[in-house]
């Protein structure tokens, strides 16, 4: 009898062994941290251009500043909100690939690349632009943007249609956030004043919206 027991409880012990070292592995794995997907984007925005000079080919076009709100996010990592505390700023090249002369009116057509980053230690310089490029990118979007400019005034009203290409997960509150996806598409509205030559060349503010 006790020469039965013998394996039965060693097999017994062996099982017992296994499933605790299993427990113990699966207690001792590390859960990632949960992620928060904004895909429908709603976005207020806060900026300045800069126009290549007269008679430059092809003409080029940068637009930069900070997203004064995020839908679902903190934009802003102290009281004064403005671009030195803004978590979130944007940078665009474009060219300029038509303008139509109506009248007083120049309907200008762009084409280029957005980027949104996120900025943990947040320092905007509107007389740096650079300064609203240098967190981390965590969208990418391709627009076409159509600009409406009255020379006589200097106003002017800005469409972009924009297309995601590709984002980034960033460190939100107790998790991981993501802003829109890829293939995702959001629309942009811009009204703003000319100031040419400048720099820069003009200053504008408008929204975002998913669609």
């Amino acid at each position: 009898m006790t020469r039965r027991l013998v394996p039965l409880v060693a097999s017994t012990l062996a099982l017992v062994a296994s499933t605790g070292a299993g427990a113990g592995g699966s207690h001792g794995e590390r859960k990632s941290a949960p992620v928060r997907q904004i895909r429908s984007l709603s976005l207020e925005l806060v900026g300045q251009f800069q126009n290549s000079p007269p008679g430059v080919t092809p003409p080029t076009h940068t637009h930069y500043g900070y997203l004064s709100y995020v839908g679902g996010l903190s934009a802003f990592s102290a009281t004064a909100e403005n671009e030195t505390t803004a978590l979130f700023t944007f940078f665009s090249d474009a060219a300029t690939p038509r303008v139509i002369a109506n009248g007083p009116m120049r309907i200008i057509t762009r084409v280029g690349l957005l980027t949104i980053y996120r900025d943990s230690s947040p320092d905007g310089d509107f007389a740096k632009p650079e300064s609203f490029r240098d967190g981390t990118p965590v969208l990418v979007a391709r627009f076409r943007q159509q600009v409406v400019t009255n020379t006589v005034t200097g106003s002017l009203t800005a469409f972009h249609q924009n297309r995601i290409v590709s984002t980034r997960r960033f460190p939100s509150g107790r998790g991981n956030v993501e802003l829109g996806h890829v293939g995702g598409a959001f629309r942009t509205f811009f009204s703003g004043q000319v100031t040419m030559p400048g720099p820069p060349s003009g200053f504008f503010g408008g929204y975002a919206v998913s669609g």
